[in-house]
């Protein structure tokens, strides 16, 4: 018989940012350590998780089906859409460090200025995120040590559409080695 309490949906969840290196939580109730960011408000869409396994499919001689399939690779994707222009969100849309940045202005008016760069660059993160199941209190963890901004949504500016920052970002094997993606899910027992 089916268990209501198992059926999850991620009703809120927030994203955190942070420099290659930086320790994350080691457990699913741990608040994010120091050098971790908070990514802003995410728009209602929430998070898209995808996995491309790419398989090798193997046939006989003469033998008219696959005989052997062996996996090949696995790309792990996080899709996430941005509402707060920072910094940071411009530094990953634009594949413009924030140590190559200006500042411009003061006070209130205080802003950034940079110059696209000349030939495309990589800003590589670590990328958290925490999706959260209002009525059963579930939560999923992801850590990836590792992230690159792999594809940008186009901004649309104009007075139906907030001016917003679609990212997806590309789990990517640690420099030193180890899984590019930690998951942490709560509130699922492993079978005895």
């Amino acid at each position: 018989m089916g268990n209501t309490e198992n059926v999850s949906a991620g009703s809120k969840g927030y994203a955190y940012f942070a420099d290659i290196g930086t320790t994350a939580p080691l457990d699913i109730v741990s608040p994010w350590p120091a050098g971790w960011g908070d990514a802003g408000i995410i728009t209602d869409e929430g998070l898209t998780e995808a996995l491309a396994q790419e398989q090798v499919t193997h046939m006989g001689w003469g033998i008219p089906g696959p005989i052997r399939r062996e996996p090949k690779d696995r790309t792990t994707t996080f899709k996430l859409t941005l509402t707060e222009t920072t910094a940071m969100a411009l530094s990953l849309y634009y594949s413009v460090p924030i140590k190559d940045m200006d500042t411009v202005g003061d006070g209130d008016d205080i802003g950034v200025a940079f110059d696209d760069p000349e030939t495309a660059s990589t800003v590589s993160i670590a990328l958290g995120m925490d999706v959260i199941d209002s009525q059963t209190g579930r939560l999923f963890r992801y850590i990836v040590p590792r992230a690159e901004v792999s594809d940008r949504d186009n901004i649309q500016d104009n007075a139906d559409n907030l001016h917003q920052y679609g990212l997806t970002f590309t789990a990517m094997v640690p420099v030193t080695g180890g899984s590019p993606v930690r998951r942490m899910i709560s509130k699922v027992p492993i079978p005895t």
